[in-house]
């Protein structure tokens, strides 16, 4: 086992990447407003697949923990981030339904909840104190107003494309 654990060392140890910022990927934080990780990860995720959108539930980035600027980010930080080996899948909906998903992304803001959207692609603009499902006041998806009608590419994980975290649209 110790042979095993140290050749895998060896592979996850390698350098991916320097942060420029800070990054933050505290449980309260990634599940409670926009972050920097969150950001990264979702406009690697929408750069990666060409997709209109991308949405990463909070619950999803794991590593509880604060890296500083110039940290440098390894395989294993990765991994210690995104430990679900989920897959990225992209879907087609309708914007009605990509309004449903970012409701359900802010549905708990502020409370914890692993459903709490990490986006890209989209601005959106939601009221803290409102009832859920009417917290959206605008959404902006690649510059222009969301179109109820229009067919948007969405990116997400398998877990929330399978329905999960409230994500039944």
């Amino acid at each position: 086992v110790a042979a095993y654990l140290s050749a895998l060392d060896k592979d996850l140890d390698i350098v991916a990447g320097t942060t420029a910022t800070p990054l933050d990927s505290r449980k309260a934080v990634v599940r409670g407003e926009e972050t920097a990780i969150g950001n990264f990860i979702a406009d690697a995720i929408l750069t990666e697949t060409g997709a209109d959108i991308a949405i990463v539930n909070g619950g999803s980035i794991r590593g509880d923990r604060t890296y500083p600027a110039g940290a440098k980010l390894t395989r294993k930080d990765v991994f210690r981030e995104l430990p679900f080996g989920n897959k990225v899948v992209v879907v087609e909906l309708t914007g009605k339904d990509v309004r449903e998903a970012l409701e359900n992304a802010v549905w708990f803001a502020g409370k914890g909840d692993g459903r709490f959207g990490q986006i890209a692609g989209a601005r959106i603009v939601a009221r803290k104190d409102a009832v859920p499902g009417t917290k959206l006041t605008s959404i902006m998806i690649g510059g222009q107003p969301l179109d109820d009608a229009k067919l948007y590419k969405v990116a997400a994980n398998d877990y929330l494309t399978g329905g999960k975290d409230g994500y039944v649209a």
